[in-house]
């Protein structure tokens, strides 16, 4: 079953490579198998993990890209019925590879696989270097390839420019905010981090009804905060590069309590991965009954928590990875809605061969201004297969 000619046997990626940098390569595409297929990569939103494996180094050559948007080119007889697709279809397809077979795959919740799990050797879209066949294994591509435990979601009508490249990024916030955070209609929501999930967040909770939402950052992120405020947040005061954290902290406090008239945030989402100083400082924030969500934090060090002020407020800490399947579907139904705002958010496009160079701006500090960074893998006079009648249409 395809949608391509047999001769376009080849397609160019963007490899990162162990000891730093990135590069263009032509790889050989072998024929779909009954059980897999091969997606045309129309867009590859880049997102913070890419840009840490990236400053860290990969464990060998590897097509990045895991927030990946096409149209399926070519698949199996078998993966045409497991997903529901055919060829010409355009689609999501979330980063994980799960095992299909355990208790969690069982209960929908493949997130918590212990194949997809990075902190123990599990694998993902745009992380599998390119030694294993058939190497493309990421969205920096011209194609992709889609084993059979991909997780593929059809898009039930095209998305707006730019707008596809937001789907997993707002079903991670709408998972999130509503989910972990279980905040209600007319509650307060502070989101610490206005990067690319940050601005989601907003997005989603001012979308189901927040009363307020507060967007906290850092000088560096002034861009970024006017961004946030364009989608409805309120905006923190941005602390003096020389503040300490301490009084950085403080100052969030104070405006917290004065916006709030002393109530406190219902939901505190923390983005940044700072650190433990940014954990022990959220909980400050909470008020009664408050919920303090962890995204992001993995790698720092651990944090020291007052167990009593928790007690005193009732809190909860939750920690989070991922989205549930549904709220792909959610994020999909927003988007085709209006996007909750994101369009108005400036999206900086790259081609395969920027993507080292974005990269390495993003790992130093010194990227764009806006989050919202998108690899393009084809050139503006190529276009995608014309999409095939569905069963239920012929």
């Amino acid at each position: 079953m395809t949608a391509r000619g047999p001769s376009e046997r080849t397609a160019l990626a963007a490899v990162a490579l162990t000891g730093g940098g990135s590069e263009v390569r032509a790889f050989d595409m072998r024929p779909c198998r009954a059980d897999d297929g091969w997606l045309r990569v129309e867009s590859s939103g880049v997102c913070g993990t890419d840009v840490s494996l990236y400053a860290a180094g990969p464990a060998g050559p590897t097509v990045f890209g895991h927030h990946v948007h096409g149209r399926i080119a070519e698949l199996g007889d078998a993966a045409a019925r497991r997903w529901g697709v055919l060829p010409g279809d355009e689609v999501v397809v979330e980063e994980y590879l799960p095992c299909g077979d355990c208790e969690q795959c069982a209960d929908d919740r493949y997130r918590l696989c212990h194949r997809t799990d990075l902190w123990a050797g599990g694998r993902r879209v745009g992380l599998v270097p390119v030694d294993e066949e058939p190497s493309l294994w990421g969205g920096n591509a011209q194609y992709m390839y889609l084993p059979p435990e991909a997780v593929v979601h059809l898009l039930p009508g095209p998305l707006a420019d730019g707008l596809a490249s937001w789907v997993l990024p707002l079903a991670n916030a709408l998972d999130w905010v509503l989910g972990a955070g279980s905040l209600q209609r007319g509650e307060t929501l502070v989101v610490l981090g206005p990067g690319h999930h940050g601005l989601a967040a907003v997005a989603a909770a001012l979308h189901h009804g927040a009363g307020t939402v507060i967007a906290a950052g850092l000088p560096q992120d002034r861009a970024r905060l006017e961004t946030a405020a364009s989608l409805g947040a309120g905006i923190a005061p941005i602390p003096d590069p020389e503040d300490s954290p301490a009084a950085t902290a403080a100052a969030l406090r104070e405006h917290v309590a004065r916006v709030t008239r002393g109530r406190m945030a219902d939901v505190v989402l923390d983005l940044t991965g700072a650190g433990p100083d940014s954990v022990t400082h959220a909980v400050g924030l909470l008020a009664q009954s408050g919920r303090l969500v962890l995204a992001g934090s993995t790698a720092t060090a651990p944090a020291t928590l007052d167990t009593g002020e928790l007690t005193r407020l009732n809190a909860t800490v939750r920690g989070v990875r991922g989205r549930a399947p549904a709220r792909v579907t959610e994020s999909i139904s927003v988007l085709r809605s209006g996007g909750a705002g994101l369009a108005k958010v400036p999206t900086e496009y790259v081609a395969l061969s920027e993507v080292g160079d974005m990269l390495d701006r993003l790992a130093a500090g010194k990227g764009p201004a806006t989050p919202h960074v998108v690899v393009r893998p084809w050139n503006g006079d190529e276009r995608p297969p014309a999409p095939r009648p569905r069963k239920e249409d012929r």
